[in-house]
């Protein structure tokens, strides 16, 4: 049974992100909204990809009532965002010239990136 275990993990840990889905445009031409679910496999997408410099919002939603991401923490913001679940909270946030922008559960054990790509 550990025999295959340590293959299995190597090969999930090997599986292609999904592509950053494009931002919904607010009707007021506002910052673009990226939709950030979370659910048992934590935070879907992972990988958020925005231009340099603009100001973005990040929506999650949490789907599922038993995730240790029942909170969100963003590199730079100083408040620990709650996450109710079915309920979208809106984080704003400014994209760096290059480089990224971590967030993460409270525990740290899901993570994702907003990555500027572009310029």
């Amino acid at each position: 049974m550990i025999r295959w275990t340590l293959p299995l993990l190597v090969l999930l840990a090997c599986k292609p992100s999904q592509p950053s889905q494009p931002p919904r445009r607010p009707a007021s031409g506002g910052a673009p909204v990226y939709d950030v679910s979370v659910t048992a496999k934590g935070f879907e997408p992972v990988r958020i990809e925005v231009p340099p410099d603009r100001e973005v919002v990040l929506r999650f939603t949490r789907k599922v009532a038993d995730t240790c991401a029942d909170a969100v923490v963003v590199q730079g913001d100083p408040v620990k965002h709650m996450l109710p679940q079915d309920k979208p909270i809106e984080v704003r946030l400014t994209s760096p010239r290059s480089g990224q922008v971590r967030f993460a559960c409270g525990m740290d054990m899901y993570r994702g990136a907003v990555v500027v790509t572009g310029g």
